[in-house]
């Protein structure tokens, strides 16, 4: 039974009065994952931030105060497609968040201005934030392997350049075909490196990101990315990124039916030999780098930290 005395508010609308706190040093953890990853539910804050025995309710009670006092943003999808998502919501970076970062020495992307975004935006925003979390979770306590560096589709070459539209993000690129004179574009979701420790240091691997929801045209979008990805390796421009021979394109789909179809879709395309696909249920900390989870162009099941 409700309360009658009870004010019920919108869940965008805060009040720093009503809830009294203090930052510590597991607040600036976590809005540095949120500036690195954008967009990060409850669940995935409770297995970055957290301790494992610790309860979901002190995650939330913790972003609730971080929230009240302006530090991060409740994002709603403006569309809700089943009753189980109408309380979901992600967080992200609010002013008051960036400049504690940037009082910090560290340099915030970006905070998003408006509360909603489109619902297959922010799934799509929470997979690849799935993926990075599963690779941080993975390599945790690796004695021989290390992310080195790790770029998001969200990343921009300077805040401030509003002018240079798509150029402006730091893994957009558009590359002509020298035989069809098409253009194609290369835009990965994150681009990762991958270093060894100890006796493997100096050791560098280079792979771009696609987090695919089955909503686009393998026989057109897939393909034009997979050759926009042959012109990228054709014309050197990863180099960019260090002194790399080679590159490897994960493309992660959301069912076993998508990947086998887009392997054959990418049959004889210039740059399928780059691809290895899998599907996301696949995708552990445990199977991640050392499992055959991932399909190559000859519909061979690969390891990433067994490839050649």
């Amino acid at each position: 039974m409700s309360e009658p005395n009870r004010k019920y508010r919108s869940k965008t609308q805060r009040n720093a009065e009503e809830f009294n706190f203090r930052l510590v040093e597991r607040d600036l953890e976590i809005l540095r994952w949120i500036n690195a990853l954008h967009y990060l539910s409850i669940t995935q804050i409770k297995r970055l931030v957290f301790p494992e025995n610790s309860s979901k309710q002190s995650t939330q009670r913790r972003m609730k105060y971080l929230f009240h006092h302006g530090f991060v943003k409740r994002v709603f999808p403006l569309v809700q497609f089943d009753k189980s998502a109408a309380s979901s919501c992600a967080y992200c970076l609010d002013k008051k968040g960036a400049e504690l970062l940037e009082a910090n020495g560290i340099e915030p992307y970006s905070f998003v201005k408006s509360g909603e975004v489109k619902h297959m935006f922010l799934q799509h925003a929470l997979e690849l934030s799935e993926f990075m979390i599963i690779l941080h979770l993975a390599l945790k306590d690796n004695l021989i392997l290390e992310v080195k560096r790790f770029v998001c589709d969200f990343e921009v070459k300077s805040r401030f350049d509003n002018d240079a539209g798509m150029a402006r993000f730091k893994l957009w690129s558009e590359h002509r075909h020298t035989a069809s004179k098409k253009s194609f574009i290369v835009y990965p979701d994150i681009m990762i490196i991958l270093q060894g420790k100890g006796d493997f240091a100096g050791v560098e691997r280079l792979f771009f990101v696609e987090i695919d929801r089955g909503t686009e045209s393998l026989t057109s979008v897939i393909r034009d990315k997979v050759v926009g990805y042959h012109l990228y390796r054709e014309q050197n421009v990863f180099k960019k990124f260090g002194k790399f021979k080679n590159f490897r394109v994960l493309i992660q789909t959301n069912s076993a039916k998508r990947m086998d179809n887009m392997r054959k879709a990418l049959t004889n395309i210039e740059g399928s030999d780059l691809v290895w696909i899998t599907q996301d249920s696949k995708i552990t900390p445990e199977t991640i780098l050392t499992s055959t989870i991932w399909l190559d162009d000859q519909f061979e099941q690969r390891s990433i930290l067994r490839s050649s």
